[in-house]
């Protein structure tokens, strides 16, 4: 099991002007990439920040995303009923850079927001607050929750080298517990006792990018809250973590076997260490591909249930019957 350092209290070293880079317990302080000197211009054509939010209930997984570029934004929304196995709902949009915004921690302070013509996304969490605010509003979809982050287990910071010269800043959360509701095309679900998480980035990227990526909320055999964040390449073994009650465990590296022409078909997923024997069984595919010319993107998140094992030194081996989540496959050039 992999050993996590304690917390930062800066993601550049002020003395030597360089990433701190490592795997923290504890999540990330503010994230502020000027100490690396990089010009205007620079920051505006490498510098991407994002926000996921995952909600799940023992049925519904609730997703949405607000992404900065630099120059362009994007956001989307999702309802995944895993009963039905399908979408509930699902849109994605596309605006200007100022439809969008993303601040520099996942923290207190956490603030990401995305408004354009019939959609408005906000997620917001107060100085001094435990309580995350999620709120979604467009056609036939509304979002209002409240993610207590009091009693939840420690997040994972990871500030990374992903390409020379270029570095990433992540922290996952995960175990954060719900009250709320959604609200799809006159369907009410309640998202009361729901777990919840969330993904904040905030990077200087290459140019071109890519990983696969894997997260999940539930509940392990015997009911212990259960949640699961893996990554192959980008941040790598750094960010990969399982939250088993209150507790937070470094993983290895993820590995990821699947067809990509057939994302909806089952994904293998395990560690670099042999900790984890997973099979992600999609249901759903929410997919999404930009060509710009001069950047586009290729997104594919399958939706669906998890199942298999963690073997963990010094521990009985972790069963995970059913656990709503996602895998990812990206590949951009921005």
């Amino acid at each position: 099991m992999r050993e996590l350092s304690p917390a930062t209290d800066s993601i550049v070293d002020p003395a030597t002007r360089s990433p701190r880079l490592g795997s923290f317990r504890g999540g990330l302080p503010r994230v502020d990439w000027s100490p690396l000197g990089v010009g205007a211009a620079a920051r505006t054509l490498r510098h991407k920040r994002w926000l996921y939010v995952a909600i799940a209930t023992g049925d519904v997984y609730v997703a949405l995303a607000v992404v900065r570029m630099g120059y362009a934004s994007n956001a989307f929304v999702y309802a995944y009923d895993g009963a039905q196995r399908r979408m509930l709902a699902r849109s994605s949009w596309l605006a200007s850079p100022f439809a969008a915004s993303v601040g520099n921690t996942g923290g207190e302070g956490c603030r990401a927001t995305f408004a354009t013509r019939g959609v408005s996304v906000v997620v917001e969490r107060a100085r001094r607050e435990p309580h995350y605010g999620v709120h979604v509003e467009t056609r036939g979809f509304s979002l209002n929750a409240s993610l207590d982050a009091g009693g939840a287990p420690p997040a994972i910071g990871a500030v990374a080298e992903v390409a020379p010269g270029r570095f990433d800043a992540t922290e996952k959360r995960a175990l954060l517990t719900t009250r709320g509701a959604l609200r799809v095309d006159g369907r009410t679900v309640s998202l009361d006792g729901a777990l919840a998480g969330y993904d904040f980035t905030s990077g200087m990227l290459a140019r071109h990018t890519t990983w696969r990526w894997g997260f999940a909320l539930g509940r392990a055999a015997g009911g212990m809250p259960f949640a699961l964040n893996l990554v192959e390449g980008f941040v790598g073994e750094a960010e990969c973590a399982a939250w088993l009650g209150g507790e937070l465990l470094g993983l290895g590296e993820g590995r990821f076997t699947f067809d990509r022409a057939r994302p909806a078909e089952p994904w293998r997923v395990g560690t670099a260490d042999g900790a984890a024997d997973l099979t992600m069984t999609p249901g759903a595919v929410h997919e999404e591909r930009r060509d710009l010319v001069v950047v586009g993107s290729r997104f594919v998140q399958p939706c669906g249930e998890w199942s298999g094992r963690l073997s963990l030194p010094g521990r009985a081996p972790v069963v995970i019957d059913r656990a709503l989540g996602v895998t990812e496959d990206q590949d951009v050039t921005w």
